[in-house]
């Protein structure tokens, strides 16, 4: 990831595992998640660690598999990124550095699913419809939350995510591999909470 993070202090991995256990205490039991996505997850931590950190993560969340439509509870996600992040940590210049990594991946793996394929060859290029497509695709993914796009110029933008569990860095390496995808360059993402579980990520590119 090469973008520039002039001016920002990178936390640490402690605040970082603070702030998941803190997301953890707002899961209930309607809260949930698609297999697909916690497939996409681990095989994140597969390309940015190794196979014996996946079935650590396994492990941890107590589950042999994941199936890719059936939903599962939230709470499933913290053990994972608990046992994760501390060996991503080391290998990809910290804890924060880490998230943006997996938030990355995860768009990496998205655009190379089918529906994933389909929006980026409907955004033709275009980073500004390839943007309005997310709040379609988390709907899909979770059973909980919001979010919304909001254009702040040709080239700047802003989205808000309501009620969700993954930290800001997350969502920062989302859209920069999005933005990258549909050809942006020059592209700046960050993303700050706002609340609870509400996370608010400004977006940029030349």
């Amino acid at each position: 990831m090469t973008e520039e993070r002039t001016g920002r202090v990178e936390r640490p991995m402690e605040f970082w595992l603070e702030d998941l256990a803190r997301r953890r205490t707002f899961v209930k039991p309607e809260h949930t998640i698609r297999g697909f996505f916690f497939k996409g997850i681990l095989e994140n931590i597969q390309t940015l660690g190794d196979e014996a950190l996946v079935r650590r993560c396994l492990e941890a969340c107590g589950q042999e598999s994941f199936v890719d439509f059936f939903s599962y509870s939230t709470d499933l996600l913290f053990p994972i990124l608990f046992t994760a992040l501390p060996t991503l940590a080391e290998r990809h210049g910290g804890a924060e550095a880490a998230l943006r990594q997996i938030g990355r991946q995860a768009s990496t793996d998205f655009l190379a699913s089918v529906a994933g394929r389909a929006m980026l060859l409907m955004s033709q290029g275009r980073p500004q419809s390839l943007i309005n497509s997310l709040p379609a695709a988390f709907r899909v993914a979770m059973s909980y939350g919001s979010s919304q796009v909001e254009w702040l110029g040709p080239r700047a933008g802003r989205l808000s995510a309501r009620g969700g569990f993954m930290p800001p860095p997350f969502h920062e390496g989302l859209l920069w591999k999005l933005l990258e995808a549909a050809g942006a360059r020059g592209i700046q993402a960050t993303a700050r909470p706002e609340g609870d579980l509400d996370i608010v990520c400004e977006f940029s590119w030349e």
